[in-house]
């Protein structure tokens, strides 16, 4: 995966008011994929597909988790701190959360700003309960 750097945290220079809103309301949304495939006590599996052009909304990652690309294409997510940036994947593309919590987690938007369908699978591990 590639990755650019539109604006770095704290630079809202290029958030739009709606954007910002957007952000806001977007607090509590752990629907971190378009469509929950499977889920258990250890962990659950979700799957994104975004057309060219569309966007999936703001949410939050507050588990560890990993997603894998399964088709090339580009992106752009804009995040909590004001950062955005662009991404370009290929298949088999992986990257790995582990240090999420309720205490430390980001929320974030996926904007698929390429020409091909983005697809790919999303595994969040479930926090364990103490006790």
């Amino acid at each position: 995966m590639k990755k650019h750097i539109r604006a770095r945290a704290g630079d809202w220079s290029q958030w739009t008011d709606e954007e910002r809103q957007a952000l806001a309301a977007a607090r509590d949304n752990t629907q971190v994929g378009d469509r929950l495939v499977f889920a258990n006590d250890a962990f659950r599996v979700w799957t994104i597909h975004l057309p060219a052009g569309r966007s999936m909304s703001f949410h939050k990652h507050a588990m560890p988790y990993f997603w894998t690309a399964l088709t090339e294409g580009k992106s752009r997510s804009y995040y909590g701190d004001g950062s955005i940036v662009d991404s370009e994947y290929a298949p088999g593309d992986t990257n790995y959360f582990a240090d999420l919590s309720g205490d430390n987690y980001f929320i974030h938007n996926l904007e698929n700003i390429g020409e091909t369908m983005l697809i790919f699978t999303t595994v969040e591990f479930v926090a364990e309960k103490d006790g």
